[in-house]
């Protein structure tokens, strides 16, 4: 990613894209928990699961989601440095900006590359068969996500 608007087109399309994501799985949560308290699902557990897999892979996108937002802001102080006149400090405030952009980058990368694949795991133990499922989800619980550390600017 450069400095300026190209990294704010990319930003944006990668916001709609994760908050895209959370909203489909919020709806997909929703409609399954409704299917529980209107007593329609034949595979009650499978379903209870998968509203809990949802609803643990939303917020983890929630706080991948917070990391683009920081990535955002940075990219916005990017596009303010570039309008400053060149100097060593405007250099330096540049570089150590575009040093926090791709670490809030990373970050929402390390997250949704988790988050996927604790999703996939958890498919996978889904779909399995009914004796093997019971065997598999009993022992090994779910960790939930890990909330976000405490940033200071």
């Amino acid at each position: 990613m450069h400095s300026g608007s190209d990294s704010l087109d990319d930003l944006d399309d990668r916001v709609r894209d994760v908050a895209g994501l959370i909203t489909h799985l919020t709806t997909a949560a929703a409609f399954a928990d409704r299917t529980l308290r209107l007593g329609r699902d034949p595979e009650v557990e499978i379903t209870r699961l998968a509203v809990t897999q949802l609803t643990h892979t939303a917020g983890a996108l929630g706080h991948a989601l917070a990391d683009l937002g920081d990535a955002v802001a940075h990219a916005g102080a990017l596009h303010q440095f570039a309008a400053s006149p060149r100097s060593a400090q405007r250099t330096t405030s540049m570089e150590s900006t575009r040093a926090l952009l791709h670490a809030r980058i990373d970050s929402t990368r390390g997250r949704l590359n988790k988050a996927g694949a604790r999703l996939h795991q958890a498919a996978d133990r889904l779909a399995a068969p009914r004796s093997l499922r019971a065997s598999a989800t009993a022992p090994a619980p779910v960790p939930l996500p890990r909330s976000a550390a405490s940033r200071t600017r």
